[in-house]
Parts: C-alpha cells; structure tokens; sequence
C-alpha cells in the first residue's frame, strides 16, 4: 500500500540511542505512519538494535532507489508484493525463504506465496476513496474521483502511481485492473486526460499531513484502507471516511524485504523475526491501525480492531476485489507513459 518525502533521521519516528554502537543501527525504508513508536522502542530494549526509518512516498522513485548505488544506505524496505518479485529477478534481495519457513505458522499461506521467498508479508488491504463525510455524500462509483460533480471539482486529490491510477480508471470502464489489453488501457488513458482539469493535486494525499493547509482545498482523494485514521489523527476537520467503490478494487499486500548489500546481517534477520512475533505483530498493527496478515497476531486484538470494516471488508468487497497481478513488459511501459503523458 502508494512528491518524495524524507524524514530527518532524528524524528521522533525512531529511537535513537547513543548506548550502541553503528553495528546495531539498521535502516529501513518504509511508508510513513507504517511502524509502531513502540515496537521500535521494544526491539531497542530487547535486542538494543536501533531501528532507523526514513520515508518514502511515490513507489516509482523508491524503485529509483532501490535500483541504484542509493540502496546502500538501508537493509531492509517495505515493498508490495509483485514489485517484490519483479524486482528480486535482478539480484537486488536476500532469499529469506528458511526465516520464512520457520515463521510460516504465522501467517496464512496466501499471504506467504504472496510476498514468494524474498519477503516477509506484513501489511494487506484495500484501495478506494477518501471523503470528508461531512462536505461530501458517500461516494458509490469511481466515477466520483474519475467523472466528478461540479461542487467537488477542483477539490480532489489523484495518487499519480502508474498501476494504481490506471487501475481506477479501468475499473470505471468495466475493465479488470490489470489488463495487458492495449484497446483497454487507452480508454483508461482518456478517462484520465478527462480527469486532470478538477484535479487540486496529483500526489499521495497522506503527504499532506505535514501540510493541512494543503489538505483543507481537498474533498475526495485516492486511497488506501486506513488512510482516513491518519489524515483524521492530523486534520482540523476530522471528517474523513473511506470507501470501496461498486466497480471493485484492488488488493494490495506489503511485505518487507533484505536489500541485498552484502551478506545479511544477524541485526536485520532479528528485525524481521520480532516483528513477525503475534504479539509484536498484533501491536503494530493496531498502533499503526492496518490489517495485518499475521492470523496468529490478529487473535490478539481488539475487538474495535477485529470488527473494523475498512481493515477487514466483507465478502461482498472481497469478492468484487483483485489481487494484485503481474503485468506484462509492454503494460508497465504504457502505464508509465500514461503518468508522464498525464504530469
């Protein structure tokens, strides 16, 4: 689960400790909002690793990073699922596939053969569309973003990802999200050419919790499954509510993966099994308010957690939901010229 934001590396998102040595600092490149205060402070006191983060939030230029001499500065990325595999083809992860076997109990075996053997599944959900329940009625179509209204154009907020954008727009035109079919893919094109003048912003609309006086000009974004508790955490106006339109959507799975640098430290290898521990795994997940695919881990929330629509939508919604596939080479090419085109 998704403009390029860095957090200065002594935010309060990690725990920093001058107690241990450079050894024991281990980086990860992550989504911002997407790892508990808490469980980084816990790791810290357990095993005196000092977890690091810094943030990314356009995925295309995180797989700049990863695809360049930058990846060095980190070990361990979150990353969804089919990126995972496509980028694990050119060397750039450790094969993590005993950590996984010992840790497969854990999870349910869909989210295992997910993330394959370069990543350990950590987040899952849904995309949809953010609104303020208050401005704006309860939105039934992806036409409400795609072909808006006259009182909410102007005032939305389209997150400009290649397979996600285009994914919408397909959807709205009956298609599945992701068709290689190239007739298809240019009737999305032009439902999004159609799109761009009521547009307020093209970029991630979390982005904007360090900028609200952006986020007041928007009424409707693109979004992902528990977007709306970070925006409402920040927002003056905490309004916001989400939903999955009647077309469908699609269905994410996020997984952390082993930057291959070297040899895998013993640090990451520890990182990565604590945070698959249930307990660690059911706390994170509710400080952080995603769906965790740890079936062991969601056993030990809370009700409110457990019974929460927009993390654990019904069959119904999943039914009417695709997971994310593989695209052919072609497919990726004209999604991304439809994002160029389009900025």
């Amino acid at each position: 689960m998704k403009a390029f934001y860095v957090s200065v590396l002594a935010s309060s998102s990690f725990l920093a400790s001058t107690a241990y040595s450079q050894q024991n600092e281990i980086y990860l490149y992550n989504w911002d909002e997407f790892l508990s205060d808490s469980v980084i402070e816990k790791l810290n006191d357990t095993y005196g690793i000092s977890l690091k983060q810094q943030y990314f939030s356009n995925e295309s230029i995180r797989d700049e990073v990863l695809l360049s001499e930058r990846r060095g500065a980190f070990e361990l990325v979150v990353i969804e699922s089919m990126k995972l595999k496509a980028l694990a083809k050119q060397n750039l992860f450790h094969n993590l596939g005993d950590l996984q076997q010992s840790l497969s109990s854990n999870f349910d075996s869909r989210w295992v053969d997910g993330c394959g053997e370069y990543g350990i599944p950590y987040a899952w959900g849904t995309s949809g569309i953010l609104y303020r329940s208050g401005k704006v009625e309860t939105p039934k179509s992806w036409g409400a973003l795609l072909d808006p209204e006259t009182k909410t154009s102007g005032r939305i907020s389209m997150y400009y990802e290649p397979t996600d954008l285009v994914s919408a727009a397909l959807l709205m035109n009956q298609f599945e999200p992701f068709t290689n079919n190239e007739q298809e893919l240019r009737v999305a094109y032009k439902t999004l050419q159609a799109q761009k003048p009521h547009l307020e912003s093209n970029e991630y609309v979390v982005d904007y919790i360090r900028h609200p006086e952006h986020l007041a000009n928007i009424d409707l974004a693109y979004g992902y499954s528990g977007d709306s508790y970070i925006l409402n955490d920040i927002d003056p106006d905490p309004t916001w509510a989400y939903i999955v339109p009647e077309e469908g959507t699609t269905l994410w799975l996020e997984c952390i993966a082993a930057i291959n640098n070297g040899e895998l430290s013993q640090q990451a290898t520890t990182i990565l099994s604590f945070l698959s521990q249930p307990e660690i795994a059911a706390q994170n997940a509710m400080d952080s308010w995603f769906a965790t695919p740890n079936s062991k881990a969601r056993a030990l929330t809370s009700q409110e957690y457990q019974n929460d629509p927009e993390l654990f939508p019904n069959q119904e919604v999943l039914e009417r939901s695709y997971l994310y596939q593989p695209l052919e080479l072609n497919s990726i090419q004209i999604r991304n010229r439809i994002v160029d085109s389009l900025r």
